[in-house]
């Protein structure tokens, strides 16, 4: 490779490029870009991200790969203009955190005792490793509010997120013993909501009992190594396959069919798709 070549394939490279778009005789676009601004940025490169992996196109993953390290590089240049720390400090925080979350792999001193499961032993180290994190960052930001252990960002896409809830109540020890248990609980609440819309209650109280039942279906789906993602994007493929078969095999625009037709054309559709 020339040497031309070769420093794009370099990090440090990357940083100069976004630190030179970021100068007076840079990018206008790029030099009023702050921390709020780029935030819907970082969410649209990582769903680009899972949308390319999908895909299983290497020249689109790799490529969106790269407009995601983007995204690293530039916040971490924006707080660095702010002399509050710089891609060095990124690189070196999650370089420690894996090497300390991590005993099982880096400390020479680690072994199993008779009996103990490795897979057991690396969630129970990586619980207590993160409650120790928490104590420390407690100690240096004594101000700053305290999460529940179970805290998931808001940010996150509600599905995931509420997934994501249920597994950190899991490793705590907090979780339902069979897959029955949380069918059982997707009933309970499923007869919550009707109990709320034959009382006519506040639409507030009727959200909330739809939330619970969402809530316990992703549990239930949790149980069955389902992620709900996944599995309703999955069905909204399938819906928009057979209501595209029915706008292909309709006389006229299915907005003008009615009930019996509709019907009609559904029932042929899941026979075919």
């Amino acid at each position: 490779m020339e040497k031309e070549e070769q420093k794009y394939t370099e990090l440090r490279y990357l940083m100069e490029v976004v630190k030179k778009l970021r100068s007076e005789k840079g990018c206008p676009w790029d030099r009023k870009q702050t921390e709020e601004t780029l935030k819907p940025y970082v969410i649209e490169e990582a769903y680009e991200v899972v949308d390319a992996i999908s895909s299983n196109n290497k020249q689109e993953i790799m490529e969106e790969l790269g407009d995601l390290l983007l995204q690293v590089v530039f916040l971490s240049d924006i707080y660095e203009e702010k002399n509050e720390f710089s891609i060095k400090d990124v690189i070196n925080s999650i370089n420690q955190k894996l090497i300390r979350r991590h005993p099982h792999v880096f400390d020479e001193n680690f072994s199993l005792k008779e009996g103990e499961c490795l897979e057991d032993v690396i969630l129970k180290n990586w619980e207590k490793i993160k409650s120790k994190e928490k104590e420390e960052k407690s100690k240096n930001m004594p101000d700053a509010p305290k999460k529940p252990s179970v805290y998931v960002p808001e940010t996150m896409p509600s599905l995931h997120r509420a997934y994501m809830v249920q597994e950190k109540a899991k490793r705590i020890g907090f979780d339902f013993q069979s897959e029955s248990g949380a069918l059982d609980k997707v009933y309970e609440e499923i007869s919550e909501l009707k109990k709320e819309l034959d009382n006519k209650n506040d639409k507030e109280k009727i959200i909330e009992e739809y939330g619970d039942i969402l809530f316990s279906v992703v549990n239930l789906g949790r149980l069955l190594d389902i992620h709900p993602c996944s599995a309703l994007n999955k069905s909204s493929d399938k819906f928009i396959k057979r209501f595209g078969y029915m706008e292909e095999k309709a006389l006229e625009p299915v907005s003008k069919l009615d009930a019996e037709s509709l019907d009609k054309l559904w029932e042929e559709a899941k026979k075919v798709l």
